[in-house]
């Protein structure tokens, strides 16, 4: 199966499953112009740090990871972007997408908003939370204590429509999610865009060309 989305190009992607080799020449390649002023052991962290988050990320099924690191509005803005697929049986994909809202209602309602919205490659549940769901450890703060960062997050949980790919049995789960909680009305419309422009497309077919200047995901 091909998937295809446009990703704006301010997401620096994480390529999962690399190897020893892979992880550096990717890490250096981030590094860029700063290689020369850092230690070389500090360095090496880096690179089995990087290759480690690939593992884990491979592991998981995410087949998609990028971050985006910037300023919006003048101020500092950081963002993560996770695409994956997990099995799941079902008949009918729409059907599928209104037991999936009912789970979350149930697991996540009381906190989250839960929604389900026509995308034109099908029904998407979507899922907006906001929560301090990471903390800074007690050790590394000031006065001793833990701080609790809020965290905005967007899951979006779409069963692959067999109309598109005959015989489909997997869901796409996507989630955003930003501690720069001041900026998510404009990280929102580009996660918006980005779900409208999703396609699933059976693997003898070529995956759709984007129209603009971003770049496909494809699987």
């Amino acid at each position: 199966m091909n998937v295809c989305m446009q990703v704006p190009p301010f997401f620096r992607p994480i390529t999962p499953g690399l190897s020893a080799e892979e992880a550096r020449a990717e890490t250096l390649a981030r590094i860029g112009e700063q290689l020369a002023d850092l230690d070389a052991g500090y360095v090496d962290q880096l690179v089995v740090d990087y290759q480690k988050a690939s593992e884990a990320l491979a592991a998981a099924g995410v087949f998609y990871a990028a971050t985006c690191l910037g300023r919006i509005n003048n101020e500092p803005s950081a963002g993560t972007l996770i695409i994956g697929l997990q099995p799941l049986s079902y008949a009918d994909s729409d059907a599928a997408a209104v037991g999936i809202h009912e789970i979350m209602l149930g697991k996540r309602g009381r906190r989250a908003l839960v929604s389900t919205r026509d995308l034109p490659c099908g029904k998407a549940v979507i899922v907006i939370d906001q929560s301090p769901s990471l903390r800074i450890p007690a050790e590394l703060t000031v006065h001793g204590e833990d701080i609790p960062i809020d965290v905005a997050q967007l899951q979006a949980f779409i069963p692959v429509s067999q109309q598109a790919v005959p015989g489909a049995q997997e869901m796409l789960v996507l989630t955003f999610s930003t501690p720069s909680t001041d900026h998510w009305a404009e990280y929102s419309e580009v996660v918006v865009d980005a779900l409208r422009s999703l396609r699933f497309t059976p693997d003898e077919e070529s995956a759709q060309q984007p129209t603009s200047p971003t770049e496909p995901v494809r699987v």
